[in-house]
């Protein structure tokens, strides 16, 4: 769910479309069937549903937002040179004389589009005079370059506002690697030293130890393990995703097949049962372990680069979460009708630990392992840039000037500054899978809160600046180029109550999760 997509080259519709199944459908899905269990049926369909709609709808915005900012950047650029292809040789001497000598009046304003700042009105006239000089300036929505959220959040928030967002992506990043460092530690210490019975919280296990001390063990060697990667560079190869996405579809499928093979064995829970069976209370930790399992929005942007029908991405991603709600519910149902509530470990892959055919059982107990562990250094390293990134605009320097400081940094101090930030990225996850080995409480944390800012609340904000930024730049632009300003990759879901809707949500579900965990 953290990882992103490929990065090069081109491939199709049909080829995007696995690419985001499979990112959203990763191991933090095995968490879903022990919430979905716990609130009944009914719940759980209706809430998977609502959410699985919601972040359809974030995602819409994600790709609006996209080529909506490469038309702003690009437009930008092109106004500053005050030329198009065109009318850079038809404008003559004098022109250009003249606008020449109005940029060097202006060389001490900053020429970096930013659009919530207030223009001046020698930043008027000048942008004025630009777009007179250049009438066939119009806005060149597209998808094809791709455009990152920290550059869409750099051109259309405040300082602020980018810290705001810097801030939501370290935690959810955070969050991920504590997830992913208490899933395989205790996957490993289940496949060595089997929980004796459902109810056990403590029990013995070999060599003196006990199940939390074998657990922290196992912490301890998977930090020691991954740990070095966080401090070099480390690339997913495209052996290593065809593998990993192999086992994930090959252990969701067996789960699905197994459950079914006990329900038609008699060793599930009737329908009676299964419908009589309401908790609306356990709604909250749902929430949050629903809300993480959709997400794939900060990869978005990656992902629809390369593909080579554009008029298709729409399509690509409603296509892509539909399948994911299905296979979610299909994994969900057949949980559900085939354990009781209380049986339903919290990873799911766990439930088959005692399967007669142990090779079945080894496999499906290893899918965390495989799956967390390959992409545990990636995300490591992809927040180690973050918090580098975050903490140098914390500051009030310009790029120019830090650019400079970072020219004058020693090769040492470099290197113990790169070498900090991984440091404050690996730690922390490992510190608190260390103290807990509760992933749904883990999950629902994060994704309730950082989930939800990268999930909902950004995306929802981007499109908002974005159509406030393009409203200024039609009224401003000549009549003529009015209707061509219009967003071919525009959400379907353009009034302005979906937005409404989708903050109102957002503060619903935190009200309500932070209820419950102040509760507990």
């Amino acid at each position: 769910m953290a990882g992103g997509g490929p990065t090069s080259g081109s491939y199709s519709p049909l080829t995007g479309f696995i690419f985001i199944f499979n990112l959203i459908v990763g191991a933090g899905a095995l968490t879903i069937p022990h919430a979905f269990a716990q609130v009944g049926l009914l719940y759980g369909a209706l809430a998977l549903g609502l959410l699985a709609l919601t972040s359809y709808v974030t995602a819409t915005f994600m790709i609006e937002a996209i080529a909506g900012v490469n038309a702003l950047r690009k437009r930008s650029r092109e106004l500053e040179t005050g030329s198009t292809p065109s009318t850079r040789e038809e404008r003559s001497e004098d022109e250009s004389e003249d606008v020449t000598e109005d940029s060097n009046r202006d060389e001490n304003l900053t020429t970096e589009f930013m659009p919530l700042m207030v223009p001046t009105q020698d930043d008027d006239r000048l942008e004025k005079k630009l777009r007179i000089r250049s009438p066939e300036l119009g806005f060149d929505f597209d998808l094809t370059r791709k455009m990152e959220l920290a550059q869409m959040a750099h051109t259309l928030f405040s300082h602020n506002g980018i810290l705001a967002f810097y801030t939501c992506v370290v935690v959810y990043l955070y969050g991920d690697l504590a997830i992913y460092a208490v899933a395989v530690p205790k996957s490993l210490r289940e496949i060595v030293c089997p929980r004796p019975h459902p109810e056990a919280v403590v029990w013995e296990c070999s060599d003196g130890l006990n199940s939390s001390d074998l657990y922290r063990l196992f912490v301890i060697l998977f930090g020691v393990t991954l740990g070095p990667f966080t401090f070099g560079h480390v690339h997913k190869t495209r052996t290593l995703q065809l593998i990993t996405t192999v086992i994930r579809h090959a252990s969701f499928t067996l789960m699905i097949v197994l459950a079914v093979i006990g329900i038609a064995r008699g060793e599930g829970r009737s329908a009676e049962e299964v419908i009589a069976y309401e908790k609306p209370t356990n709604i909250a930790t749902f929430f949050g372990v629903c809300i993480y399992s959709f997400m794939c929005h900060h990869s978005i942007p990656g992902l629809v680069a390369p593909i080579t029908n554009k008029a298709k991405v729409g399509k690509v991603i409603a296509w892509a979460f539909l399948a994911v709600l299905s296979v979610y519910l299909i994994l969900c149902v057949s949980a559900t009708f085939r354990f009781k509530p209380d049986e339903i470990d919290d990873v799911y892959t766990l439930n088959f630990k005692k399967y007669p055919i142990r090779a079945v059982a080894y496999f499906l107990s290893l899918f965390p392992v495989c799956t967390l562990s390959a992409n545990f250094p990636l995300i490591c390293i992809t927040l180690r840039e973050n918090l580098h990134t975050l903490a140098k605009n914390i500051g009030s320097e310009t790029d120019e000037q830090r650019e400079a400081r970072h020219a004058r940094m020693s090769s040492t101090r470099a290197f113990f500054v790169r070498n900090l930030y991984a440091l404050l990225a690996l730690v922390p996850p490992l510190v608190v899978a260390f103290f807990t080995e509760d992933v749904s409480m883990l999950v629902g944390f994060t994704g309730a809160y950082a989930g939800l800012g990268i999930q909902w609340v950004v995306p929802a904000c981007l499109v908002y600046c974005l159509r406030r930024q393009l409203e200024q730049e039609r009224s401003r632009s000549p009549t003529d180029l009015k209707t061509h300003a219009t967003n071919p990759f525009a959400s379907p879901f353009v009034h302005m109550g979906w937005l409404y809707l989708i903050m109102a949500l957002s503060g619903f579900a935190v009200v309500l999760i932070t209820i419950t965990h102040g509760l507990h």
